[in-house]
């Protein structure tokens, strides 16, 4: 869960929220868990149905993941240098956070994905010009014969430069990752649109960002496996809701069209909840 368990969290009141939210949301669930839709046995030995809402379920609250979206549209970083292209843009953008903060760009990331969106499209559908436009060779790639592979090719070359050892390099290589290895699973004839590509960018933007800032703060309560999974899940299925709630045109289906819709998309849910840059 999350990219480091090292990091405690970015300092300021919207991160504090959000980590007071999921602390909440684990409160409410701070009961026996069970995995099978069971209880435990009664008297007479018959297993019963639980009656116990359970993490996840309709019986246990919602993450707010508000506080994540104003912690990743107004950190320093967060704003687009306007350039097209992947990759662009000095690490740290606008300047660092005070107190080991993460220092986020969505546009820097926006880009990325935008970038690694479209070359696992071409990959999928054999679309060699696209790939050897970015410097990719379809049959070398098919040659791997690993799909992870393949993803860390397309994730290298979406950004441009070699990685670096701050975590907010890291959560937006996991960022891209996930996109791409999401996009490369699948089927040949369900390839996912521009659209889809965009909206799963996005929901993957908000929760790597909750996920990071709250990932120590879960382990430092003792959370079982079990709960932390449940957890992740709710965080993911929450971020989806978000996503699907944006107002896109990808207007097309290049690299920057497409960067340019996952950053517009994140802004615009952004306002419906209020969260401004």
């Amino acid at each position: 869960m999350g990219t480091s368990n090292s990091f405690s969290g970015s300092s300021g009141k919207d991160a504090g929220d959000l980590r007071d939210n999921i602390a909440a949301w684990l409160d409410a669930g701070d009961r026996p868990e069970v995995t099978d839709g069971t209880d435990s046995e009664s008297a007479d030995g018959a297993e019963r149905p639980s009656d116990k809402p359970r993490p996840g379920t309709p019986g246990q609250p919602r993450v707010d993941l508000v506080p994540a979206l104003r912690v990743l549209i107004n950190s320093r970083g967060g704003h687009s240098d306007g350039h097209g292209g992947a990759g662009g843009g000095s690490r740290g953008g606008g300047g660092g956070r005070p107190s080991g903060g993460v220092t986020r760009s969505v546009g820097r990331v926006s880009r990325a994905a935008g970038r690694a969106g479209i070359l696992a499209l071409a990959y999928s559908s054999g679309n060699r010009e696209a790939l050897r436009e970015a410097g990719l060779n379809y049959d070398e790639l098919q040659s791997l014969g690993d799909p992870v592979a393949v993803g860390l090719k397309i994730v290298e070359t979406a950004f441009e430069t070699q990685a670096d050892s701050t975590l907010a390099d890291a959560e937006e290589r996991d960022i891209v990752a996930t996109v791409v290895e999401w996009i490369l699973e699948q089927p040949e004839d369900h390839s996912p649109t521009p659209e889809d590509v965009v909206r799963k960018s996005i929901e993957t933007m908000i929760a790597e960002t909750a996920l990071t800032e709250v990932s120590a703060t879960i382990y430092a309560r003792d959370v079982s496996f079990e709960m932390r999974r449940h957890l992740e899940r709710q965080i993911r299925d929450v971020a989806a809701e978000y996503a699907a709630q944006a107002t896109l045109n990808p207007g097309g289906a290049t690299e920057q069209q497409m960067a340019q819709a996952i950053e517009n998309g994140i802004r615009d849910i952004g306002q419906i909840f209020g969260v401004t840059s």
